[in-house]
């Protein structure tokens, strides 16, 4: 018997998910709830830091050199980040900005299945990550979030553009 490749690729997805929960829930039981937001938060920005860095590797794209990067690969580089996890995504990529729409989250799946998402602040979460990965990728960049899983939105939704 052997397990197929989608399966495989399932139970990956699966795992990412679980291994972050049980170990969040570890930190929360032995330190407390803030100590392990904390850490939680900056695991996640390095996470992001370091996928990003191989996938522009692997793409040839130049992040963090100091260059404005067209919003068509920032809009590229934060799909593929997202869809590592089983997050479902899209990016529609204007002239000025990336209207960047999380359509379906496995997180905020897990945390309502486990009756948790009104104890963890997912929005201020996500906004954090979120406005990490963009540094990495180009300093210049600005975003708001204008829809909301946890505010009862249909999805969650940043206007990703370039700062003032």
């Amino acid at each position: 018997m052997q397990a197929e490749r989608e399966e495989i690729e399932e139970l990956r997805l699966g795992a990412l998910t679980a291994i972050d929960g049980l170990w969040f829930m570890e930190v929360e039981k032995r330190f407390g709830f803030e100590a392990a937001l904390d850490l939680d938060l900056e695991v996640w920005k390095a996470y992001g830091r370091v996928l990003l860095k191989r996938l522009a590797r692997m793409k040839g794209i130049a992040i963090g050199d100091g260059r404005p990067m067209d919003l068509e690969t920032v809009n590229f580089l934060l799909e593929t980040l997202c869809r590592v996890d089983g997050t479902e995504c899209e990016g529609e990529v204007g002239e000025r900005a990336i209207v960047f729409r999380v359509l379906r989250c496995s997180w905020w799946d897990n945390l309502s299945r486990s009756g948790r998402e009104k104890h963890v602040p997912c929005e201020f979460v996500d906004n954090t990550i979120f406005r990490d990965w963009l540094q990495a990728v180009d300093p210049g960049l600005a975003f708001e979030i204008t829809r909301s899983l946890p505010r009862g939105d249909a999805h969650c939704e940043w206007v990703i553009s370039r700062g003032p």
